[in-house]
């Protein structure tokens, strides 16, 4: 399982079910959460959690391979 930080949107299973929550803290190994529908929620076990979903950060404009390009060395064989 990924590990659970400050920030981190959750879903998580309560007594009520099943709910979206993000991580406000960690206390005494338990995490402190605000639920998305404003109900409130007490402190959440880990093992409470099912999901865990990470910000994967804003895109970057570069490539991850570099482009290659043909070169005076290179030569169409055709036989």
């Amino acid at each position: 399982m990924a590990e659970i930080e400050v920030g981190d949107v959750v879903l998580a299973r309560g007594t009520t079910g099943r709910f979206h929550a993000v991580v406000s803290g960690v206390r005494l190994g338990r995490l402190m959460v605000e639920r998305f529908d404003g109900r409130p929620a007490g402190p959440l076990s880990p093992r409470d959690v099912m999901t865990v979903y990470k910000p994967a950060g804003p895109p970057t404009g570069e490539a991850r391979t570099k482009r290659l390009r043909p070169s005076g060395q290179l030569r169409l064989d055709l036989e």
